[in-house]
């Protein structure tokens, strides 16, 4: 069963990508003018500014830590690991280059991500199952950030295929956490989105690392892939046992040069 904020979650990332969608179609158009208008355009390698659009399907997870030096919590922290798992998030958002030459640049942005994690399958133990019973549970954990990178970029190469990569430092803002449950019956599966009401902090801080191909498509338009990870220094939550975010992704940009 389909929640209604599940649906809202569906609208909005389908019209994050119609936005995207229709950025690209109108920049391209641009180039292309500006193609047929060489007076207008020179031609030219090097663009001291870039906007781009990038998405990252990322694989999200979390460290688990004592916080309030109580040896004893570790047990807890065994049962955690034990129980919950990697899960697939997001990351999707446009960004500005200010290239200094044309090896180096600066980079920001504003993006939006959908990290966390979940738990596996857990069993229901009933004394006596009958079909309209569940039989098992999955708790997914979303953490929703707004992200704010500040990353400096190195290319190497002068052909149209060249080496790139970047280092930084990616602020990330909490905008909400959801817990999303799955009840497993014998014949479907129940679904349902809440919000959550801990005090989660709201600011962190994740460096970023990545490396990856730069593809010149022509004198304004690069294409970029690059693996990505990005690991939250900061605690999310000041509890005895806390947990630290970290998210691998295959980070995918379009850039056009102004």
């Amino acid at each position: 069963m389909t929640t209604h904020s599940n649906d809202n979650r569906k609208f909005k990332i389908r019209a994050i990508m119609k936005q995207l969608t229709l950025i690209i179609l109108t920049i391209t158009a641009f180039n292309l003018y500006g193609q047929d208008n060489p007076k207008k355009n020179p031609i030219s390698d090097f663009r001291r500014v870039q906007i781009g659009i990038n998405i990252s399907p990322d694989i999200c997870f979390r460290t688990v830590k004592i916080n309030d030096g109580n040896s004893s919590r570790g047990l807890l922290i065994n049962l955690r690991n034990d129980m919950e798992t990697i899960k697939v998030g997001y990351t999707v958002g446009l960004n500005v280059c200010f290239n200094i030459k044309k090896f180096v640049g600066l980079e920001t942005g504003i993006q939006y991500s959908n990290k966390g994690y979940q738990t596996k399958k857990m069993n229901y133990a009933f004394v006596q199952p009958e079909p309209s019973l569940p039989e098992q549970l999955k708790l997914i954990y979303n953490f929703h950030y707004i992200d704010i990178p500040l990353k400096v970029n190195f290319t190497i190469g002068k052909k149209k295929v060249r080496f790139f990569t970047s280092v930084g430092l990616v602020t990330n803002i909490l905008i909400k956490e959801t817990e999303t449950s799955l009840v497993y019956y014998s014949d479907h599966t129940d679904k349902k989105i809440n919000p959550t009401y801990f005090d989660y902090n709201k600011v962190n801080i994740s460096p970023t690392i990545s490396a990856g191909i730069d593809y010149k498509i022509n004198n304004r338009m690069n294409l970029r892939v690059e693996p990505t990870f990005r690991y939250g220094v900061l605690k999310i939550i000041d509890e005895p046992v806390t947990e630290y975010l970290y998210s691998s992704g295959l980070n995918i940009s379009y850039y056009f040069g102004l």
